[in-house]
């Protein structure tokens, strides 16, 4: 089980630097001022919509830019949480995490269902928007089953009972 657990620790971290990075530099200019951003970083952006065919991006319908709205006030900070919560075993990570996926669960459900129903999307950007529901699994199985281990010491549970006389 300890793999396992550690397999799910090793794919939330990395997906969660993933979002930590990509959402205020890539994703947050669907619904920020160009200005804020360096001219490098808005071609990659436009970049990746024509390459991968990703009309989310380069239409962005209303519905999609309330989604990245969710991001940026909710999921980056989360990510960043997770981060660092993970690698320095916080036991309140699990909560973290189980907020983090379940919030990348629903946007993921309405961003499918605009992908699959449209008929719009290519085979190679659902390939891209698939990692992050099985990202929102993971981190939702992880909030929901990991517990952290506690420290046991015999000496400090023998001391802290009261003996009756």
């Amino acid at each position: 089980m300890g793999f396992i657990s550690g397999l799910v620790n090793v794919v939330v971290v990395l997906f969660s630097c993933l979002v930590a990075v990509a959402v205020p530099l890539i994703v947050a200019q669907i619904c920020l001022p160009g200005w804020l951003y360096p001219a490098p970083l808005v071609e990659l952006k436009q970049w990746y919509g024509e390459v991968f065919g990703d009309y989310l991006v380069t239409e962005k319908p209303h519905f999609f830019t309330g989604l990245v709205w969710v991001d940026i006030a909710f999921v980056w900070p989360l990510s960043l949480a997770n981060v660092y919560g993970i690698l320095a075993r916080r036991p309140w990570v699990s909560t973290t995490s189980l907020m983090a996926g379940v919030s990348t669960a629903t946007s993921m459900a309405a961003i499918m269902a605009e992908l699959l129903g449209s008929g719009k999307a290519s085979e190679q950007l659902l390939q891209i928007y698939f990692p992050f529901g099985v990202f929102a699994l993971l981190a939702i199985l992880r909030g929901l089953f990991y517990r952290p281990r506690r420290a046991t010491s015999t000496s400090h549970a023998s001391s802290s009972r009261k003996k009756r006389a």
